[in-house]
């Protein structure tokens, strides 16, 4: 056996001994269980959501994802091969009217600006008036509850796909 005669049994022992405190220390971990309690982000709004009918255990993931619980938080989408240097820095209200801006997400749910038809139904506020009414919790929140019924679910928020 030469040299390593004496070394390789040990060497045997100390790999098996290691396996071993691994297979210990593995199954003496507790895993976190489904049921646990979620880490809640944004309980300022859970009344709120509840009221609307928005289940909490989503939509307190999706608020903060989208906007961080900032009722007043804008997302802008900008036109393919274009970005924010194509615009002038300015108050949201006259930056939406940049050339390069195709849409925006406005509020704690981030509702995009194509729904201005059902915000001003929904919110009773006029149309034009879209970018101002979203920043208003409970208007985003209805809005969010009308998108939220309307038989899609949360694939308006993208929540399913990971995005």
């Amino acid at each position: 056996m030469g040299k390593c005669g004496g070394r390789l049994p040990k060497l045997r022992r100390l790999i098996k001994r290691a396996l071993l405190c691994f297979a210990v220390l593995t199954v003496s971990i507790p895993s976190v269980q489904a049921s646990a309690a979620p880490e809640w982000k944004c309980p300022q709004w859970h009344t709120m959501l509840r009221s609307h009918g928005l289940p909490v255990e989503v939509f307190d993931r999706i608020m903060w994802r989208e906007s961080r619980c900032i009722p007043t938080a804008v997302g802008w989408n900008y036109r393919q091969g274009k970005d924010h240097t194509d615009c002038v820095l300015s108050p949201a209200p006259t930056y939406k009217n940049c050339k390069a801006v195709s849409s925006y997400d406005i509020g704690l749910l981030q509702i995009n600006s194509s729904w201005r038809s059902l915000t001003a139904r929904v919110c009773k506020r006029p149309a034009r008036q879209v970018l101002r009414s979203l920043t208003d919790p409970s208007c985003n929140l209805k809005v969010a509850s009308a998108i939220w019924d309307d038989g899609k679910g949360l694939r308006n928020w993208r929540a399913t796909s990971g995005k």
